[in-house]
This record gives structure tokens, sequence and C-alpha cells, in this order.
């Protein structure tokens, strides 16, 4: 067998053991919006905040059901981006609190600011962290949401109403990684042929 036939056949072992690893780690990117519904002094109704998450599918429980994270310790986010009210967030002041599943699926979730402990005691996630110096929110989640800045009430809990949606991901399928390997392999074999 030759250098490159070996070489060839070497790629197509590895990629068809890669291919289960290929599947698994996919990032999942939740698009979602925001709208307040009830004003008071502070926040206007009807004002419009946009925003997205990522995690890892690692995190989906392998019966498919359950929560994931607290309040407290929130879940590890690998992206992050929201504005609502001329306030901005993102991974340094925000995090993914709680995921949850049923049947594979995500049917529900928080997410909350990562403020520091000294400030907001042990429910960090779960905390307004401003006090009255710009604006801030609770908590957002896939039933409503809070707009908040440490001084005045703000929008409570429920009171903002949220439209989600799942990003597609493409993710490369196990069998296309093995097709590739297979193909560099008959490469191999053409060329091997036509020196011989």
């Amino acid at each position: 067998m030759t250098t490159q036939i070996k070489a060839a056949a070497a790629l197509a072992l590895l990629a068809s053991l890669l291919a289960p690893l290929a599947a698994d780690a996919a990032p999942i990117t939740i698009d979602f919006n925001i709208t307040s519904t009830v004003p008071n002094n502070s926040y206007a109704a009807g004002v419009l905040g946009t925003g997205y998450f990522t995690f890892d599918n690692s995190l989906i429980p392998l019966s498919g059901n359950g929560n994931v994270g607290n309040q407290v310790m929130g879940t590890p986010t690998l992206d992050l981006a929201f504005s609502w009210f001329g306030a901005t967030f993102d991974k340094t002041n925000a995090s993914i609190a709680t995921l949850t599943f049923a049947n594979g699926s995500l049917t529900d979730w928080w997410l909350g600011g990562t403020y520091t402990p000294q400030i907001c005691g042990l429910m960090r996630l779960g905390c307004v962290h401003s006090a009255g110096t710009s604006a801030d929110f609770s908590l957002i989640g896939s039933s409503g949401g809070s707009m908040n800045d440490g001084v005045h009430a703000g929008i409570g809990s429920g009171y903002g109403t949220v439209n989600w949606s799942v990003r597609s991901t493409n993710v490369p399928e196990p069998a296309t990684v093995v097709a590739f390997g297979l193909g560099l392999l008959g490469l191999a074999a053409m060329r091997r042929r036509k020196t011989v």
C-alpha cells in the first residue's frame, strides 16, 4: 500500500471517528423580542426590546427533560446580546439563568444580570443592580420580563410580552463527514491507478 493510500485511509478513519463529535457539539441560538405592555412613571408601553442568547446543546439533559441552571450560578452562556429602553447587555453583565427542556426541546428560559454577590446577595441573577443610575432588568424570560432602574418599579415581571424562536443552525451530518473521508480515499486510489 502506497503512502498516499495509507494517508487517505487514515483520514477516512479519522473522519468516521470524529463524525459523532461533530454532531454532538452544536450551539443553539434563541432570538427573542419583548414589548412593554404596562406603562408607569418611568417606562412607556409599546417599547420593543430585542436580543439573542446562545448555549451548547450538550446542556440538554440526557433524558431530554428537566431544568438546567439556577439564579445563583446560572448556566454556561456562549453568547448573549440584549437591548431594551436604551440599555444594552451582553455576556459581561448578563447570562442565562435557567433553561427548561421537554422531549429534547427548549420550552422555557430565563436571563438575568451577572451581578456580584456583594451587591446582590446570593440571588445574583435575579437582582437589580444599578440602584437608579441606569436602566436595568432583573429577569427576562420566555413568559415575560421586567425593566427597572433600581429605584422605580419599572415594568413588572410578566408585563413585557415575549416572542422567541430557535435560530436554525447547520450542523454537519455524520454521514456527510464519512462520505468526505471515503471520497478522499477514492481519489487516492484513482491517483495510484494512474501512476501504476
